[in-house]
């Protein structure tokens, strides 16, 4: 059974606030609360560029989780729809930490957030297109879940035990533009 594009159109709109919201939330929750481990696991510890992909990755991953259930599987490569927002609101990300780094956008905090919110809502966008894409790909969608669920080891990993490289370090100027 296929859902209508309406009510996925409705859930990606819906997706927008929630990954917003929480995303924003991830940012500081680590700080926030007292630097608990469970909380570092999904939130960012420090504002490397690693840590940074997390505001994006684990709201999708839940809102994900959510939406999936409503849906209850029918709507035509799901995992796909995910992974590829996944990874596209990982490169957006990536290119604003760079261009914040390297001073190529001015420091204000506003533009990080309209930033994000402009980045949150194109990765919907995306998502809805792959979802409405009338034919099934199921090996895609297997190995898109697959992928999921590797990302999520991949950043619990990473997080316990980051390895020594530049994408994992802090950049001293973030956290001074990042902090109220």
């Amino acid at each position: 059974m296929k859902h209508k594009k309406s009510e996925l159109l409705l859930w990606e709109a819906i997706g927008i606030p929630f990954l917003i919201m929480v995303g924003l939330t991830l940012e500081f929750a680590y700080k926030t609360l007292n630097q608990n481990f469970v909380i570092g696991l999904f939130s960012v510890v420090n504002n490397s560029m690693w840590e940074n992909l997390k505001v994006g990755f684990f709201p999708i991953i839940l809102f994900s989780l959510v939406e999936n259930l409503s849906l209850k599987e029918s709507a035509d490569n799901f995992f796909t729809a995910k992974a590829l927002e996944v990874i596209f609101m990982s490169i957006l990300l990536s290119i604003s930490y760079l261009l914040f780094k390297y001073n190529l956008i001015n420091s204000l905090i506003i533009n990080h957030n309209i930033l994000f919110v402009v980045i949150c809502t194109l990765s919907q966008i995306l998502s809805f297109r792959v979802l409405t894409i009338n034919k099934n790909y199921s090996y895609l969608n297997l190995l898109s879940f697959l992928f999921l669920i590797i990302c999520t080891l991949i950043f619990f990993a990473f997080t316990i035990n980051p390895p020594s490289n530049w994408l994992f370090e802090a950049s001293r100027r973030l956290n001074n533009i990042l902090k109220f």
